[in-house]
């Protein structure tokens, strides 16, 4: 059993308890269980066992405290911000916590200032109650945490380009490939997104047309055209020794790749929620929901373009780890009560069983 388990169990309740919504005090609960789960959670992930990637970052860590700054400059590649962070990190010391604390930390502080610029109080402890045992945020801030500090830089950018804070969200785009190379393939399609939403076509055609190109790339990866397609970014990976595995037989590395119906069915999340709340409430609204469906739209690409690959939920993960927002911008959207108890009942389940079975047992928070 995973020893949190209780703990979370009982933030559980408490956002239960919470459900009641209208009243202050029920509010209370939820900003009290939200922000608590995530604590919990985190706690366990920084003082786990080290082991897999998060091993390797740590022989990686020790290595930069013996080098000079000229030294680890020379040597950077190309997430060469990364190594620069971790090399300043290392001058104050060699064990793990002085790079996990901090980069966790700064994953957590810019999700929180992310939401808060989209929701009140409320719905923000909704969305970190939802993250909180969420496994395309939790295992990166706890292990992929190259592509953890890109992803908390693009949520930010993805926020500031909504609320047409352009130069804010353009700094973020372009700090995020230098702390994980691999932020550059969410480019073509945010370039997409923003090209869609600017021309002056009428706006129901705009989700019509992300989503028909979504449709297209699954029956690429249905017919393994995909692989074929995506034959430039093989040659370039060709060059870079650390990409090289996502183009190697997945049989070697036991992993199940090609179309998968379990990973495919997950994406199209999202959209299913916005069918069940399109007639609730105030409904959604094109320029709010509209906007982020249409972003995740066209990043839930991604995967079915890279599904041959090896790992290849880690580019699926590029847009897998906005559903927990989306769902709380449409739940906000509708201005209804009634639709976040219900996601509330449903993650303080779901949550428990993904903590006990998935999300705690593969970053080795169990006993």
């Amino acid at each position: 059993m995973t020893f949190i388990l209780p703990a979370y169990a009982a933030l559980s309740l408490l956002a239960l308890f919470g459900m009641r919504l209208e009243q202050r005090d029920a509010r209370m609960f939820v900003r009290i269980a939200g922000w608590g789960a995530m604590g919990v959670v985190l706690l366990a992930v920084i003082f786990r066992e080290i082991r897999g990637d998060t091993f390797r970052y740590q022989l990686a860590f020790r290595s930069l405290s013996l080098k000079n700054f000229s030294e680890v400059w020379a040597g950077t590649d190309n997430n060469w911000l990364f190594e620069l962070l971790m090399w300043c990190l290392s001058q104050f010391g060699t064990d793990p916590l002085w790079f996990i604390m901090p980069i966790t930390m700064f994953c957590i502080v810019m999700l929180r200032y992310s939401l808060r610029k989209l929701f009140g109080p409320t719905d923000t402890a909704i969305a970190i109650f939802l993250y909180s045992a969420y496994p395309f945020f939790i295992f990166y801030v706890g292990s992929g945490i190259k592509q953890a500090l890109a992803m908390a830089l693009l949520m930010h950018g993805y926020v500031c380009l909504f609320r047409k804070q352009r130069i804010i969200a353009i700094l973020c785009f372009a700090l995020a490939p230098l702390f994980h190379t691999g932020a550059v393939l969410v480019y073509p399609f945010l370039l997409l997104h923003y090209a869609f939403w600017r021309q002056a076509f009428r706006r129901g055609y705009v989700l019509v047309m992300s989503t028909t190109l979504l449709v297209v790339c699954t029956l690429l990866s249905v017919t393994g055209a995909n692989q074929t397609m995506m034959a430039p970014v093989q040659e370039f990976a060709s060059f870079a020794d650390n990409y090289a595995i996502y183009f190697t037989d997945a049989k070697n590395v036991g992993y199940t790749a090609g179309f998968r119906l379990d990973f495919t069915l997950f994406s199209i999340l999202p959209f299913a929620a916005a069918w069940w709340m399109r007639g609730i409430g105030k409904g959604l609204s094109f320029e709010t929901s509209g906007w982020w469906l249409n972003l995740y739209a066209l990043l839930a690409c991604l995967y079915q373009l890279f599904a041959f690959a090896p790992f290849a939920d880690r580019f699926a993960s590029f847009g897998w780890y906005l559903i927990p927002t989306i769902l709380v911008i449409m739940l906000s959207d509708t201005g209804a009560i009634t639709p976040r108890k219900t996601i509330i009942a449903i993650f303080s389940l779901m949550n428990i069983a993904m903590l006990q079975f998935y999300t705690g047992p593969s970053l080795n928070i169990s006993f």
